[in-house]
């Protein structure tokens, strides 16, 4: 199951308004989500974020894993754009 509290911070209340959210905030969020995710490891991605721009940094696997982190960046509230800087780490050589 999910991490009891640890999700209840995302949870959005049902005002229309979108209000800006602080990038420091959205910044947490994706990597909270991130680490939260029991299917993509996190460890060598690290993200920055500019006006609601997230760009993911790092070394994911496979294409599997690149595409796992850009849908969790892009379902946080607050998220504008995900750009790509991932690279992948063929592993095992």
């Amino acid at each position: 199951g999910a991490p009891p509290a640890a999700l209840d911070a995302i949870v959005v209340t049902g005002k229309k308004i979108q209000q800006a959210v602080p990038d420091a905030e959205v910044k947490q969020r994706v990597e909270t989500a991130m680490r939260s995710d029991r299917f993509f490891y996190d460890e060598h991605v690290t993200i920055t974020i500019k006006n609601g721009v997230v760009t993911l940094h790092g070394i994911v696997f496979d294409d599997w894993d690149l595409r796992t982190a850009r849908r969790i960046a892009k379902k946080i509230p607050g998220v504008k754009r995900v750009i790509n800087d991932l690279e992948i780490e063929l592993g095992g050589e």
